[in-house]
């Protein structure tokens, strides 16, 4: 999904402050299972929520992307990453919190397939572990043709990302055209994004499916909302 822009990944998303997401995260860690010391970050991306949190528990992390992978081993030395589908897969190693951050979870287009991961959560949790679910908007909230822009400005670089939010049934399909400025001269690329519009009953159902018990946190860490479920 990020195949072509992966190294630029932290610079476009500068804008959020991962730093205050983690001290939020923790302080919800604390007060759900106080004595929790290992995380595993579904769909870790780079790890900049993963940086953090390493200051204080022992972190694994999957993610589809390699190159993410990559990254988030060289930022974090002391976890455990791996390239691995959410909705299918096996490690070794239990937690005592599964969190899946930045509405990653949207990317999983049926219900089956957050069902599925959901149990992979459950499955990968120590007794009395947590999950912790951002989900992507709900249909409500996504706006159908609404132009969007992300820009870097740094001496040697310029990026300008732009796309206009599209729609087909309940996917919301993002187009992103990137114009890349360098040294090198400027490079256009596209990559596509369709993420599923689940509503929050849908969420619901998908947890109680899994085998989950679930609260709803309206706001969460981001203004999209969280999920804190237990086996």
């Amino acid at each position: 999904m990020f195949s072509k822009t992966a190294q630029y990944y932290d610079l476009i998303y500068s804008f959020k402050d991962y730093e205050k997401e983690a001290g939020d995260i923790q302080a919800l860690i604390k007060k759900e299972h106080p004595g929790a010391k290992s995380i595993l970050d579904v769909a870790c991306g780079t790890a900049e929520h993963a940086k953090y949190l390493a200051q204080d528990f022992q972190i694994g992390g999957i993610d589809l992307e390699s190159e993410f992978v990559e990254i988030a081993q060289k930022k974090v030395p002391s976890g455990k990453f791996r390239q691995a589908d959410m909705s299918d897969f096996s490690l070794p190693e239990r937690y005592d919190v599964v969190q899946c951050l930045f509405s990653s979870i949207g990317y999983l287009l049926e219900g089956q397939q957050v069902v599925d991961a959901l149990v992979c959560f459950k499955n990968h949790l120590n007794p009395d572990g947590i999950i912790l679910v951002e989900p992507w908007f709900s249909p409500e909230q996504w706006n159908v043709g609404s132009p969007h822009m992300t820009t870097v400005d740094l001496p040697d670089l310029k990026i300008c990302r732009m796309n206009i939010s599209g729609l087909d049934g309940n996917i919301s399909k993002i187009h992103f055209h990137y114009l890349i400025g360098t040294l090198d001269g400027v490079e256009h690329l596209t990559e596509n994004h369709n993420l599923a519009l689940y509503t929050v009953d849908q969420m619901l159902s998908f947890f109680e499916q899994a085998g989950l018990q679930v609260e709803y946190d309206p706001e969460g860490i981001f203004g999209r909302g969280l999920y804190v479920a237990r086996a």
